[in-house]
């Protein structure tokens, strides 16, 4: 049986910028909203400070509970991280668009703030700070030979040349906290998440019982292998300006926590019961990188670091640890 650390995260690009900045990322992503109507919750959180006092207030948990993440990653000391996570429009667009593909190079960079909203960071890092990592290239094509072989049409890549920036905010951001001296191999892979919702030409996100039995097939293939191996799910959950039961106007606090209940009792595998409806109605897509680390995982109760409910974090945010 495989050695396995499971982590979970939020990629969210604000928790990149101090608090004070955390006001004009909501001001961005609420103007993708046509006739956006902020809910009450949110403008009571707001309150005369435009948020402020909250802002400051999850800031510094998401910054301890990373820390609590880093803290288990380093005393794991783990031969290969694999991070699960979405390339959104970054890397892959609508001429070459994989359900799943797999990192098979053998080093890859990430450049965490060279987006606009970048400038200005906890690390008061230039906006051309680069990442490096090294990859498990060998664990890597060996594992896509094995899914493949196992049924799943694993695509991979050795190289990011399509982009600059090399990898994705959803793997580069967890990494700028858990791993910034690019101590450990990082195994990326990448889900298309977004599906549809990217826009037109953009096919289907894959379904989430497909992604709980990626992971489990991803576990059958660990459990030969000698490495001790940490999988991190990279993601927040709901996300208010997807969630279309609630006109895209805040997140859909009451189904992710149904879901966390189920994390807690180790009863994971439940999530791969969502259908494709109810998971585009709550604005839960990324929710799809966890189902595949909780296929990886199996029934084991998580335990629950943080929590972050509050409208003004735009989407609901779990950290959590499976030792």
């Amino acid at each position: 049986m495989a050695e396995i650390l499971g982590l979970g995260c939020t990629h969210a690009p604000m928790i990149l910028n101090p608090a004070e900045e955390w006001a004009d990322n909501r001001k961005r992503l609420f103007a993708r909203v046509p006739n956006y109507q902020p809910p009450a919750s949110l403008l009571a959180e707001l309150g005369d400070d435009n948020g402020r006092s909250h802002d400051r207030r999850n800031q510094q948990k998401v910054v301890q509970a990373f820390q609590v993440l880093r803290d288990k990653l380093h005393q794991w000391q783990p031969e290969a991280v694999i991070v699960i996570g979405d390339d959104q429009g970054e890397n892959f667009l609508r001429d070459n668009l994989p359900t799943f593909c797999m990192y098979t190079g053998s080093q890859v960079d990430g450049y965490p703030f060279h987006r606009p909203g970048g400038k200005v960071n906890l690390w008061e890092a230039p906006q051309d700070a680069r990442y490096s990592f090294k990859c498990p290239e060998k664990l890597a094509r060996d594992m896509v030979s094995s899914l493949i072989r196992q049924g799943f049409d694993m695509s991979s890549a050795t190289e990011m040349k399509g982009w600059k920036w090399g990898l994705p905010h959803a793997h580069i951001n967890p990494l700028t906290f858990l791993d910034p001296e690019g101590e450990f191999p990082v195994l990326p892979l990448f889900v298309n998440c977004y599906g549809e919702e990217a826009g037109d030409g953009y096919p289907p996100r894959p379904t989430a019982e497909r992604c709980y039995q990626l992971g489990r097939a991803m576990r059958r293939f660990l459990d030969t292998r000698p490495e001790r191996v940490a999988v991190v799910a990279s993601s927040s959950w709901s996300h208010s300006f997807l969630t279309h039961k609630f006109n895209c106007c805040e997140f859909d606090e009451e189904f992710d926590r149904r879901n966390l209940e189920l994390l807690r009792k180790g009863q994971g595998s439940k999530l791969a019961k969502l259908t494709p409806e109810e998971i585009q109605q709550s604005g839960d897509h990324e929710f799809l990188n966890w189902i595949i680390a909780l296929g990886v995982l199996g029934d084991r109760p998580a335990q629950i670091v943080e929590v972050l409910d509050d409208q003004s974090q735009v989407s609901f945010k779990v950290f959590a640890v499976w030792e």
